[in-house]
């Protein structure tokens, strides 16, 4: 009797910390720290015109003077080029549409690389910035619900500058309420098994 009583304690528990943990796994994804004077803001791919939007503010408030970004792997892009076709890529894009905003050109910086992956760019990123050693603080943009991931990537990856994540406020992912639209619950799910593989694979590699 006493272990089927223990065993019953033991189930109500963890039911009731599996109840927490969803309640509170938007929010647990989310890091928002608050912005600080710096040299430089980097804008991360994988998103529409909401992480521009948030780096431009950032430019305009005065924290950073140029705003970076890596090229992202797009399939086709090869092919393309080897046939004289020339495509704006994403941070190109992302690029003209910061200088329609008020952001002059020679503010933006943009590195080669085909990055596949948040990690990728921040190693990308890591080797800009072993040759510009002044540079000692920069803004990461990325979406609300990748904000978490990123941060801890680019830490990882990066030791010289210090790292303030400032997730875009332009983008409508509802972190208290991740469970109520497909798409947030999509995100929250893709991003709970992005950080196990990041944990668990990508950095031990």
């Amino acid at each position: 009797m006493l272990r089927k009583r223990w065993k019953l304690l033991v189930g109500v528990i963890l039911l009731a910390l599996l109840a927490v943990f969803f309640r509170y796994a938007g929010t647990l994804i989310v890091a928002e720290d608050s912005p600080e004077k710096a040299d430089l803001i980097i804008v991360l791919m994988g998103s529409g015109p909401d992480r521009i939007l948030g780096a431009v503010d950032l430019y305009k408030e005065g924290y950073a003077p140029r705003i970076l970004m890596v090229e992202n792997w797009e399939p086709g892009y090869a092919l393309l080029e080897s046939r004289g076709v020339k495509v704006p890529r994403d941070a190109e894009i992302e690029a003209m549409v910061g200088t329609q905003l008020g952001v002059p050109e020679e503010a933006f910086i943009i590195l080669p690389g085909d990055a596949r992956s948040t990690q990728e760019e921040a190693l990308i990123i890591s080797r800009y910035l072993q040759d510009n050693p002044h540079i000692d603080k920069i803004l990461l943009v990325s979406s609300k619900y990748h904000s978490q991931r990123s941060a801890i990537i680019f830490r990882w990856v990066i030791e010289d500058a210090k790292v303030l994540s400032c997730p875009t406020p332009y983008d409508n992912f509802n972190a208290d309420s991740w469970w109520r639209t497909r798409q947030d619950a999509k995100s929250v799910v893709m991003e709970y098994a992005k950080l196990a593989n990041f944990y668990l694979l990508d950095r031990w590699r």
